[in-house]
């Protein structure tokens, strides 16, 4: 049988590198939320609740391939890898230390751990600039259905744990407390990938000035700001849910 060796593929030589690395994360988070909405569908409580995780698993999907193709158009899987390598193993530790066997709290880990990685990465996106920048702005902020959806592919997601959390308020104290776990080990990982990606962080000046914060000047500072304003979106996050931060 004859083989058929991968094709050569190459970054649109236009993305600026620190887009590239935004690109990268959030392809990279897309697809492990994918993975984890789509196991979550497999033994959902209810045929509705599994139509919808994989409904959202879809979009999660759809949208990580819209990513990859903003800066490797018609890279395929090549250019997915290629794009997502430098992050391969960036969530291992994360998923380590929130672990759990638990339904209910496995979607709120996707949920708020997502959540923090989209905020992130739509944060830095405020902060470049050109037609590269722009394009991922507009994939980034696409907004989700559903009344508690706000951009991202977590619509569904978001509005299976408001039902459970209205119907039980006992899974809702719990899930309020394993929330604040989760978007602890959530920013403890931001603040690894801007140690190991400077160009991550050489964006988080430039989102300070472009949103609201014109106090902000240097890095440091940025940085600062940058995980004060992910803990803020957290805790509106939370409110959606009806969940204490």
């Amino acid at each position: 049988m004859s083989s058929h060796p991968v094709p050569d593929v190459v970054v649109d030589p236009s993305v600026p590198p620190a887009v590239l690395e935004v690109v990268g994360i959030a392809a990279y988070t897309e697809l492990a939320e994918f993975g984890l909405l789509a196991a979550r569908s497999v033994d959902a409580p209810d045929l509705a609740t599994r139509q919808a995780l994989a409904d959202g698993a879809e979009r999660a999907l759809e949208r990580q391939h819209d990513l990859v193709e903003l800066v490797v158009p018609g890279g395929g899987v090549a250019g997915a890898a290629l794009v997502m390598g430098p992050f391969e193993h960036a969530l291992v530790e994360f998923d380590t230390r929130t672990a759990t066997e638990d339904w209910a709290e496995g979607l709120l880990k996707g949920v708020v751990g997502h959540g923090v990685a989209q905020d992130l990465c739509r944060t830095l996106a405020a902060g470049a600039t050109g037609g590269p920048a722009r394009r991922l702005r507009e994939v980034l902020d696409r907004p989700a259905p559903g009344p508690v959806g706000a951009a991202g592919a977590d619509a569904e997601a978001l509005a299976v744990l408001v039902r459970l959390g209205a119907a039980d308020d006992v899974l809702a104290s719990r899930l309020a407390l394993w929330g604040r776990r989760v978007v602890g080990e959530s920013l403890n990982l931001v603040t690894s990938l801007l140690d190991d990606h400077p160009a991550l962080t050489d964006l988080s000046e430039p989102a300070a000035r472009a949103l609201d914060a014109d106090g902000v000047v240097g890095r440091d500072a940025a940085r600062h700001w940058l995980v004060a304003r992910l803990t803020a979106e957290h805790t509106r996050r939370m409110d959606r849910l009806r969940l204490a931060a």
